[in-house]
């Protein structure tokens, strides 16, 4: 198979200087990408780290450029993606990465820290990728990576307002797919599990798990291909880490059909509402529709 090459492509990943941000970065680079880099981190002598990877990439042979701004605040956020375009003339490649860890629990989480989550992972997310899809709709191509997380779509203890921030991002992929499907434009999402600095401490609370091939560099691959012009994912999320790249899907089961359904009819029939067997995985909405029953008008109300 040939190469995944960038050759000519411009890319913009935030939250690039360190951990999963900085490898998705190297990755594209080697690839031929121009790669702008954005992270509102500091060295210990106060020099930003996306500098200091700008720099790295350069002098590796790479164009790159360094763009300081916080994802957090809409100004900003919009900028990074001007300020790519200002630079080379166009965006071809979103890899929205930059987040940060709070734990916080259902019961306990206020309202400022849940805001404070949204607006980076959630909110964040949806500025870049706005102004991005405004180019890429613009020039009829365009290739966007949302970083989501497992504890979205599966849930984790003491993770309330992160697992609520990833679980819209995901619903916001899926979205953004669906409405931009009439142009070459291909969003999708990652969740990647690796050893970086957001989640070395849950590790560490997890002897007994090994992280020997946890390095966020095994996430980059994925991203890369995501990200290229040959991409044939669209609205999906890929687990990826250690080596594995998976499709964690949304689907619906058959279930219970009952014209006369009431809550003891479910309460006895929990088992079918749950059974997997004939599970349908749906890539919108607008298609559990195809699983309603239809009932018979005979007195019977059979199931047609």
């Amino acid at each position: 198979m040939n190469p995944l090459r960038y050759d000519g492509r411009v890319a913009l990943v935030t939250g690039a200087g360190a951990g999963l941000g900085r490898a998705h970065a190297w990755e594209l680079a080697l690839r031929g990408a121009r790669v702008a880099v954005n992270d509102i981190a500091v060295a210990d002598d106060g020099t930003p780290l996306a500098t200091l990877l700008a720099e790295e990439l350069r002098r590796a042979g790479h164009e790159s450029l360094a763009l300081p701004g916080d994802v957090g605040r809409e100004d900003e956020a919009t900028a990074l993606v001007e300020r790519t375009v200002d630079a080379w003339g166009r965006i071809d490649v979103l890899v929205n990465n930059a987040g940060h860890g709070r734990p916080s629990r259902a019961q306990d989480t206020s309202t400022e820290l849940l805001r404070e989550i949204l607006e980076v992972h959630l909110f964040g997310m949806f500025w870049t990728q706005r102004a991005a899809l405004a180019h890429m709709r613009e020039q009829d191509y365009g290739r966007i990576v949302n970083t989501g997380s497992a504890v979205g779509a599966f849930g984790a203890p003491d993770t309330f307002g992160y697992a609520t921030a990833k679980a819209a991002v995901h619903g916001m992929t899926r979205a953004a797919s669906l409405d931009n499907r009439d142009r070459d434009i291909r969003v999708n999402a990652v969740a990647p599990v690796a050893r970086s600095g957001l989640a070395r401490a849950y590790f560490d609370t997890q002897p007994q798990l090994d992280t020997s091939r946890l390095d966020p560099s095994f996430c980059a691959p994925v991203v890369a291909y995501l990200g290229h012009e040959s991409c044939r994912l669209d609205g999906q999320l890929v687990a990826v880490g250690g080596g594995r790249a998976a499709r964690v899907v949304v689907g619906a089961t058959p279930g219970l059909a009952d014209p006369q359904l009431t809550a003891e009819s479910v309460a006895e029939h929990l088992d079918v509402v749950l059974d997997t067997a004939g599970l349908r995985l749906l890539d919108a909405s607008v298609e559990q529709y195809e699983l309603l029953p239809r009932f018979d008008t005979t007195p019977t109300g059979a199931v047609r």
